[in-house]
């Protein structure tokens, strides 16, 4: 299913030349502070959880077809009022109306890779590796593009939504048919999904809850990072090479997590990457500098790399049908975590005006949900794998 993955690609491109520039974008060249930030940040992101319910919904009960074609030429024209207008009215409204359209497009893509792959979690490590190097194009990109001026961004984002509007009027109807045999095969045939493997109501909770803390912590490499590079004197450009890098490590890493990946070790990759991401975090409380903040990146990449695309095959592993729902969820609550990061980072940082701190308070959060998945989710998943 190349063109899905393709899709994947050109989706992520967009959306990975947006993000880091958001705070830089808001904080350098609006003149806004890290708190009025975070709150457009947060709002953005709302509208991205709102998005990601609506995109599971409308795929479950309309064609994905036309939910699709609809929210890309929504996203050319977004991209091309940001185009004209990004001041400091304008470009606020333009990422908000970003944020809900993409977090349904991506909803959609994750809900159609879901009903292909409910035997076999591989598809969804495969659309991880096209998103990352979506990633590493969308972030290589904003060195060159970005110089003060967002109208080199938005010309990227216009192209790539195109591309993706042209691709999905193409092989939409042949990802829909796809889908819909996979689901025939998967319910006509003998399941225990339904029965001793399906996923229990608790453990579906604590791990949507582990998504809105652990991006709550991951929110600060999006967003106030950025401004802690700028003030320990290394340059913008040193943000971006860090995020090609995080892209780069990521292909690697889930390029080698599709030959291994199982079902029944998916929970003990989630609680892993958990742990990853918390040390990457306690590593930058303990000193500063390039070498620092690349081994922290190491970690944090790497844990991403095992957790992202873990959650979401865990749940279509245990639940079968309303794929747009479950996916739409995971996407919900992740933008939820994504929303509140930057809020509460700005927040720390204007009481305690200490960026170690706020990465000490990301590690213990980051080890409390480690603890909670170990003692809430681990032990039923595995009782009901056996």
């Amino acid at each position: 299913m190349w063109p899905l993955l393709v899709l994947g690609f050109l989706v992520n491109t967009a959306y990975s030349v947006m993000w880091p520039l958001t705070t830089i974008y808001l904080h350098g060249n609006l003149h806004l502070d890290l708190v009025q930030s975070g709150l457009i940040l947060a709002a953005y992101s709302g509208c991205n959880v709102l998005g990601g319910y609506l995109g599971g919904v409308l795929s479950d009960r309309y064609s994905a077809k036309t939910v699709g074609l609809g929210m890309l030429a929504a996203l050319v024209i977004d991209a091309g009022f940001g185009f004209i207008w990004n001041g400091i009215i304008a470009y606020p409204i333009v990422l908000i109306v970003f944020g809900l359209l993409t977090g349904g497009m991506l909803t959609l893509i994750t809900a159609l890779t879901a009903q292909l792959s409910h035997n076999d979690s591989k598809l969804f490590n495969l659309l991880y590796i096209f998103i990352n190097v979506g990633l590493v194009v969308g972030t290589a990109s904003i060195g060159v593009l970005f110089h003060h001026s967002l109208r080199p961004i938005f010309t990227l984002l216009i192209v790539c939504y195109l591309g993706a509007f042209a691709l999905w009027r193409w092989k939409a109807a042949e990802f829909e048919a796809s889908g819909t045999d996979e689901a025939v095969t998967t319910t006509t045939q003998p399941s225990t999904t339904t029965n001793s493997k399906k996923l229990p109501v608790a453990s579906l909770i604590i791990i949507l809850l582990t998504l809105v803390f652990m991006w709550i912590t991951y929110a600060q490499w999006m967003s106030n990072v950025s401004v802690y590079i700028q003030n320990e004197g290394l340059g913008i450009k040193l943000y971006s090479y860090l995020w090609v890098y995080n892209g780069i490590l990521l292909i690697i890493v889930q390029a080698l997590m599709t030959k291994a990946s199982h079902v029944r070790i998916i929970p003990w990759q989630i609680l892993f990457g958990l742990l990853a991401i918390a040390f990457s975090f306690l590593l930058m409380t303990t000193t500063s500098g390039i070498v620092v903040l690349f081994m922290a990146m190491t970690l944090l990449t790497v844990g991403e790399a095992v957790y992202v695309p873990g959650v979401p095959a865990l749940i279509n592993a245990y639940t079968v049908g309303n794929e747009g729902k479950y996916q739409g969820l995971v996407n919900s609550f992740s933008s939820v975590g994504k929303a509140l990061g930057p809020v509460l980072g700005g927040v720390v940082i204007g009481q305690f005006t200490s960026f170690k701190f706020l990465f000490f308070l990301c590690a213990i959060v980051d080890f409390i949900v480690a603890a909670g998945f170990v003692m809430g989710v681990a032990p039923l998943l595995r009782r009901r794998a056996k």
